[in-house]
């Protein structure tokens, strides 16, 4: 969780109720509140991914509609998530559970409407609460206007060496909600200036959406923003520049790293693939960085008993593997000593025959 989130008041968030002004998301949020953009169409959704929240916030100024998923886990009344539906039935008996949704096996929703004038919706999968939900069907929403976007400046890729890198720091943007680039559709739009179907026109990349994105202006306060960044095909950026794209080709590998040091609070950095041997050397300027996991390759692994704040090393690589398994060596010495710092180390072959060896922790 970013730290400018760690103030937000869950147990406000979860008090609000359909009618109630914007004024109580807004103390609810603490410093991570924003009003609403204009194109969300009243959709605040900054805690989504972090807090599992989103409200809605009608014509009138007051909320229309609540979200709380699974990644909300404070109760929401007397509602909670992963509750069984037994514990359910007792919290709240007059909640009327149905039947398994069409063609949604294991899925059932209960519902409770309240003398307001608003419902509540309880969505359980395999008999477990996952999502909770407020709404009053009596609210108007404003209608989303076209997202409003920044100019781009700069060489592609600044402020970093590598185009691709700077499409992974996006993403950890957009996926905070720092930064707000619509729908890859709307992007497309605005890039392009014409109405685009990504239906027909996104099974190839859009030479446009990529130069927009490696130019998108970067400030000092985003780039301080970011917390996480995690090198997978599966990225947020990705379907901005290439709407189906199906992460089996190099067209966004990461090739080198410079410029990762201005993500100066960067705690978390995750290499699943899309990125060669990660030189630990390269995060050495990272302060802040605690988590490290690495399943692509790395090199000078000693280096990692430089980085004084680092809690938790997963590395998956054979080789490595056999390194640290192997008692003597230099990278057997550097886990250890990692270990005797209280730093979680979790080491594991890439591919093995049987017998299957255990990780090393």
């Amino acid at each position: 969780m970013a730290a400018s989130n760690e103030n937000v008041d869950v147990a406000a968030l979860a008090a609000l109720r359909p009618g109630m002004p914007m004024a109580k998301v807004e103390a609810a949020k603490g410093s991570t509140w924003k009003p609403p953009a204009p194109h969300k169409g009243g959709k605040i959704d900054l805690l989504e991914n972090s807090h599992g929240f989103v409200a809605w916030i009608d014509r009138n100024g007051l909320i229309g509609m609540l979200d709380y998923d699974h990644r909300f886990l404070h109760p929401v009344g007397e509602i909670a998530m992963g509750m069984k539906i037994e514990e359910v039935r007792a919290a709240m008996p007059s909640l009327e559970i149905g039947d398994d949704l069409p063609m949604m096996r294991g899925v059932r929703m209960g519902v409770r409407r309240f003398p307001e004038g608003y419902t509540l919706r309880v969505r359980l999968t395999l008999e477990t609460v996952n999502e909770i939900g407020f709404s009053n069907p009596a609210a108007e929403y404003p209608e989303p206007t076209e997202p409003s976007y920044p100019v781009a400046t700069g060489v592609a890729g600044a402020p970093f060496a590598d185009p691709n890198l700077k499409l992974v720091v996006l993403s950890s943007l957009l996926d905070t909600k720092q930064i707000d680039l619509g729908t890859p559709a709307q992007l497309a739009t605005h890039v392009l200036g014409r109405a685009v179907d990504l239906e027909d026109e996104g099974y190839e990349i859009l030479p446009e959406a990529q130069a927009y994105l490696e130019r998108y202006p970067l400030t000092d306060e985003l780039l301080a923003a970011v917390e996480e960044i995690e090198f997978d095909g599966g990225g947020t950026a990705y379907e901005f520049a290439w709407y189906f794209w199906d992460g089996e080709d190099d067209v966004f590998d990461v090739k080198e790293l410079t410029g990762i040091e201005l993500c100066r609070n960067l705690r978390s950095f995750s290499a699943i693939s899309m990125i060669g041997n990660v030189d630990v050397r390269t995060l050495l300027s990272l302060r802040k960085l605690e988590y490290l996991r690495l399943n692509t390759g790395i090199d000078h692994i000693e280096a990692l008993l430089d980085l004084p704040r680092l809690k938790e090393v997963r590395v998956l690589d054979n080789g490595t593997y056999d390194d640290v398994t192997t008692a003597g060596t230099p990278a057997r010495r550097t886990f250890d000593t990692l270990k005797d710092r209280g730093v979680r180390v979790w080491v594991h072959w890439a591919s093995a025959t049987e017998p299957t060896p255990p990780a090393f922790e």
